[in-house]
């Protein structure tokens, strides 16, 4: 028989084509996956073209690509971030604090900052500056209007003070001296729509497809392959959590309200953890996912990275808190982003050693995760037995199940560089 040898090149893929179709399909669903809290407001019209850049580039490497490197590196961590403040949001919504989930998304990423009003109100022409009245509503100048009926008037910037959390807001809205914006609006901010999200999701699912027909038709897949299978899919779960998330605020929707009401109950022990707070406790609180018990909002210039709106503890269960429920279902998604990584157990390697790295490293990624859920599965047994004191769980539950959490992270971490 004669063969054909253009067709036959056509029936095998290149290795280029692999590694573009690859890294690209990565670099897209990793990237558009991500959605930061609301950076720090800076008033760009004071800066200078060097100010301005040094400014652009320390927001987009601290809000855009430092999250992006670590859904590389730590994908699971941005899942429980991602979880944390969607059980947020959806608590919000069920005890009717928003109207709806993008109103509780925008407010616990810090997209509303309370400013204060400068004493002037600068007009575009030449003349000296008025006295402000100080309206209750930082849009209202009717009376400066009839006024100076030929100016032009430009709404001072004012100074920022402190991004507002999730109680301040909602006692603002229920003492009548805030209204929520429309949820148009609020999308108008968003850098993504939802023709930008099909797309996105489309193509990470045409992959996904793709390699389960080439399962289906016993052909092999490339270690690079599984990998990239194994990021699609746990970007589209973190896609569809952030789905009702706004993407890339550049500004906070600024709010001119006087002086707050006294902090909560919640809110003074959140400050007084805070000042307390070594540094080792703060990095504690980063790793297991808990940052937001560490931060006071009134305290700070900006929601932090990783802030997710300080979840309750009685939702959505009595015996297991929001914190460990978003635990526990990271642990199980993390679980199954190691197994996939077995896909590729029965693929060629270029060596024995190879082959057996990649085994070992896939089954403990796989496996790390599950002793995370057999404590809880033991804590919650034990919460439900009578006679059991609240300090006993709470000494379980600090002193075995948050350790064990974070050697698990540590361990999934330290076996990424043997799997890939």
């Amino acid at each position: 028989d004669v063969v054909n040898p253009s067709r036959d090149a056509d029936d095998y893929r290149s290795l280029p084509n692999i590694i573009w179709s690859c890294l690209t399909t990565i670099f897209l669903c990793t990237w558009v996956s991500i959605h930061p809290n609301v950076p720090k407001p800076v008033d760009e019209t004071k800066l200078n073209k060097r100010q301005w850049c040094a400014h652009k580039l320390r927001a987009f490497i601290k809000d855009q690509a430092f999250p992006f490197v670590l859904l590389l590196v730590a994908p699971e961590w941005i899942l429980m971030w991602a979880l944390r403040q969607r059980f947020v949001v959806e608590y919000m919504v069920r005890t009717k604090k928003v109207p709806s989930r993008r109103h509780g998304f925008f407010i616990i990423m810090g997209g509303f900052h309370k400013f204060s009003r400068a004493k002037t109100l600068k007009l575009t022409l030449s003349d000296p500056p008025i006295s402000d009245p100080a309206p209750s509503d930082p849009l209202i100048w009717s009376d400066i209007e009839k006024k100076h009926t030929d100016k032009a008037i430009e709404e001072e910037y004012g100074e920022p003070r402190h991004p507002l959390d999730r109680f301040d807001v909602c006692r603002l809205v229920d003492d009548g001296r805030l209204r929520l914006p429309p949820e148009v609006e609020i999308d108008d901010k968003s850098k993504s729509d939802w023709i930008a999200k099909a797309l996105v999701l489309l193509q990470t699912l045409w992959f996904v497809v793709q390699c389960i027909a080439r399962r289906i038709d016993h052909l092999p897949l490339t270690e690079l392959e599984v990998v990239t299978l194994g990021y699609a899919l746990l970007n589209l779960v973190i896609y569809v959590i952030w789905w009702d998330k706004p993407q890339k605020v550049a500004r906070p929707i600024r709010i001119f309200c006087g002086e707050l009401l006294k902090r909560n109950d919640k809110q003074s022990r959140i400050q007084r953890r805070m000042k307390r707070a070594s540094w080792f406790q703060k990095l504690y609180h980063i790793l297991v996912g808990a940052q937001d018990d560490q931060v006071d909002l009134r305290s700070v210039e900006k929601a932090p990275v990783f802030y997710s709106g300080n979840p309750p503890q009685d939702w959505p269960f009595k015996l297991l808190n929001l914190e460990d429920f978003a635990m526990v279902v990271t642990a199980m998604i993390g679980s199954v982003f190691g197994a996939i990584h077995l896909l590729a157990w029965s693929s060629p390697f270029p060596t024995r050693k190879m082959l057996i790295s990649w085994r070992w490293g896939s089954t403990l990624m796989a496996v790390a995760p599950l002793p995370i859920l057999a404590w809880f599965i033991a804590y919650l047994f034990l919460a439900s037995l009578q006679g059991v004191e609240n300090i006993f769980l709470r000494v379980i539950h600090n002193r075995i199940i948050f350790p064990l959490a974070v050697l698990s992270a540590i361990l999934s971490l330290s076996l990424v560089p043997l799997v890939y």
